[in-house]
């Protein structure tokens, strides 16, 4: 369609010219021979600039064109300069607050993630999947992000509260310290989510894997001043992480739809209601993938007493060759 709409527009235009060559040779006056000089001319070159011309660019949609793109076999999109960042005066805060009365907190929210050069070259794809004889799945495909130019940041602060009265914390606050994750890249699998395919029970079955290599991840107790500046006295570091397929040293899916579901869902029991998080026993006879699993560093650091120098203890590295997880069943409850 686009390509016959193309020639079919590129032939009007040469007609057009073609017309307006012929009446520009009409009026009285004009010699044959240069009104034939000038036709050839106009033969000749209106192909040339046509040649020329460059091919449309790829340009950003404005909301009301991205609003009407329609996608039968999926979309693709990327995230382009995204960053998240909190201000120390009006932190981005995230709140659960339990039925008995307590909370947990993350705040000082800051999310961020580096680019590719060509930021359509490498996106995200989410899609619609049938499975004969089963629901369909919702696909979402991460980048294969191969050069590990597409890369996350991460810092917040974590606090428990043990009673919230009117949305303030009016018992005892424990204040957890901050998170730093930097430099966290996922190069390709994805997240496959469905309606749940076990008997009796409702709830949202879902595949889940990535490669996965993290620079640093950093738990500092003190947490960060009012400027937001991170007190690193005291702090657990664990640097180069990196986990793969150990098999074929790709994507590693912990969950998979077809063959090794995960589970999601709400549930009561004699004891009360729960989160529940699952991933079930393999439903074929097809083995568990294998995960391999490497940190490059382990360090601790305790700041002095006296104001001398901290003390750094560096447990080196630490390395899994292969292992599997067959079986997982996690339930969340609150108050117990």
């Amino acid at each position: 369609m686009m390509l016959g709409g193309a020639v079919s527009a590129a032939r009007s235009a040469i007609d057009m010219r073609w017309r307006v060559a012929v009446r520009a040779f009409t009026p009285a006056g004009r010699s044959s021979r240069a009104a034939c000089a000038l036709l050839l001319a106009t033969i000749v070159l209106a192909p040339t600039a046509r040649a020329q011309t460059a091919p449309p660019a790829m340009h950003a949609l404005a909301d009301d064109e991205l609003a009407a793109v329609r996608g039968a076999d999926g979309i693709a999109f990327n995230l382009s300069n995204f960053s998240l960042t909190s201000i120390p005066s009006n932190p981005l805060t995230l709140t659960y607050l339990s039925p008995n009365g307590s909370s947990l907190t993350l705040s000082g929210l800051d999310l961020s993630r580096t680019d590719d050069v060509d930021q359509f070259a490498d996106p995200y794809q989410l899609s619609l999947r049938s499975r004969p004889g089963l629901s369909d799945i919702i696909a979402l495909d991460f980048p294969l992000n191969v050069a590990g130019n597409q890369k996350w940041s991460l810092t917040a602060d974590f606090a428990h509260c043990d009673a919230v009265t009117a949305g303030t914390c009016s018992g005892t606050t424990f204040l957890g310290g901050t998170l730093q994750v930097v430099d966290l890249t996922m190069k390709g699998g994805g997240l496959y989510v469905a309606p749940s395919q076990v008997a009796n029970t409702e709830g949202i079955a879902f595949g889940l894997g990535t490669q996965l290599d993290i620079a640093s991840l950093s738990v500092y107790p003190r947490g960060r001043s009012a400027d937001g500046t991170i007190d690193k006295g005291d702090m657990l570091a664990l640097s180069g992480i990196h986990l793969v397929d150990a098999n074929t040293g790709g994507a590693w899916m912990l969950a998979d739809l077809d063959k090794h579901p995960g589970l999601i869902n709400a549930a009561t029991d004699s004891v009360g209601s729960y989160l529940h998080l699952q991933v079930g026993w393999p439903t074929t006879a097809d083995p568990v993938p294998a995960v391999a699993l490497r940190i490059d560093n382990i360090t601790f650091t305790t700041a002095s007493a006296t104001g001398g120098a901290p003390t750094i203890t560096n447990l080196g590295s630490a390395s899994i060759a292969s292992m599997q997880i067959n079986y997982v069943d996690i339930k969340f409850r609150t108050g117990q």
